[in-house]
């Protein structure tokens, strides 16, 4: 799945100081990449991070046009390389290592994408591992931390309720703008309870009928039922009872399945928030 614009990227920001390794993501990382498709790629670092101008200027001689640097989300450079998009997004190790093993330990907290940058280093291409980061934290993550996993059964259903009660109080009032969100709340939590079931890690916001539909264990019908989810008109009757019906049939799933310390579903790589 490299290409030679993947290594020649990496080979230009692994020299920098505090970036460890670099990582192919997203969407070409699980194959279901199109011509669409940007390429992502993930530079991980321990310590302080190069500053923007030595990265855009290393990147420089590769970029088609200018190299735009963004810090909304955290540090990330964008440009194109013969004509297709490239993000790099820069992760610090220390931080994803405190969530591996808060995630083991304590649980992650029952949030939407909780476990993506888990994902995200677990499902990653590595492009250049000098110092073997990434294969220590796949090593890491092979097995599911079932502590995240009885943490989002337990929280993720009353969080459900409580938005499926605030949805309905929004029909009410011709709230249409929390409807919509409400509703994109409840279709998130389906989605970490179906993957947290199956013991896959959150891949993010894009393409979830996708990955859901690679789950073993799922509600019947799960991918119609959300495709309609989605697409009912905001005053539907039934779309808080519908969505809560996939939350209550994915516990009910749960109940008695599986065993401690299971490998993570997929093998080499669970089916990005990263995206």
């Amino acid at each position: 799945m490299l290409t030679d614009d993947d290594r020649a990227v990496a080979s230009a920001l692994i020299g920098l100081d505090g970036i460890a390794a670099l990582s192919l993501g997203g969407s070409r990382a699980v194959g279901v990449d199109d011509a669409g498709s940007d390429t992502d790629l993930y530079a991980w670092f321990r310590g302080p991070l190069v500053g923007a101008g030595t990265r855009r200027r290393m990147l420089g001689p590769l970029a088609d046009g200018a190299v735009e640097s963004f810090d909304v989300f955290g540090p990330e450079d964008h440009f194109a390389v013969r004509g297709r998009p490239v993000e790099v997004v820069y992760l610090d190790l220390a931080t994803i290592d405190e969530q591996v093993e808060r995630a083991g330990l304590d649980g992650l907290a029952a949030e939407v994408c909780a476990t993506a940058f888990l994902h995200t280093a677990y499902v990653g291409i590595p492009v250049v591992d000098p110092h073997g980061e990434l294969a220590r934290l796949r090593a890491a993550l092979a097995t599911y931390p079932e502590a995240t996993r009885e943490r989002q059964f337990t929280e993720l259903p009353q969080l459900a309720a409580e938005f499926a009660a605030q949805l309905v109080k929004a029909q009410s009032r011709g709230d249409w703008p929390m409807v919509l969100r409400r509703r994109a709340g409840l279709v998130d939590v389906v989605a970490s309870l179906v993957l947290a079931l199956n013991r896959r890690y959150h891949p993010g916001e894009k393409r979830l009928l996708f990955h859901l539909a690679q789950c073993d264990r799922r509600p019947e019908a799960l991918s119609g039922r959300l495709r309609q989810a989605c697409l009912s008109r905001a005053e539907d009757p039934g779309l808080a009872p519908g969505l809560l019906d996939l939350v209550w049939e994915t516990a009910a799933l749960r109940e008695g399945v599986g065993q401690p310390g299971k490998p993570v579903a997929g093998g080499a790589a669970p089916s990005p928030c990263v995206g």
